[in-house]
């Protein structure tokens, strides 16, 4: 089997040397525990497709003029402990968005994800 020398880590400006893509300390690091263990299983599946096919348009973009395909359920209030959250089933704090709207008030308006501003915007 032939050899093949070891090439530089892709993160910017690193010298470590790795068989392929990025050495173990630039590595992202993703600690959320899988879906399934967060309280999306099948029945979370079924529910989705029902609430989806109920709701077939995001509610961001409707407020905006446009009509874009709702692909995502968003808990209005966010939920922390999976379905163990009352929060979790209760129908009013669900709302369908596309997934770009689902970003955007997951990162700016909850101030959650990654590159949060603060903003006082509310939906």
């Amino acid at each position: 089997m032939p050899f093949q020398p070891l090439r530089r880590c892709t993160y910017p400006g690193c010298r470590n040397k790795v068989q392929f893509g990025r050495c173990d300390e630039h590595k992202p690091k993703d600690n959320r525990l899988p879906a399934s263990q967060r309280g999306y299983d099948s029945r979370w599946t079924k529910y989705r497709a029902q609430y989806l096919k109920a709701h077939p348009l995001c509610v961001m973009c409707l407020v905006k003029g446009k009509y874009t395909p709702a692909t995502v359920i968003d808990h209005i209030k966010p939920i922390e402990n999976g379905q163990a959250d009352p929060l979790f089933w209760a129908a009013d704090n669900h709302q369908a968005l596309c997934r770009d709207c689902h970003s955007y008030k997951t990162r700016v308006i909850d101030q959650r994800g990654f590159g949060a501003k603060k903003r006082n915007e509310t939906y």
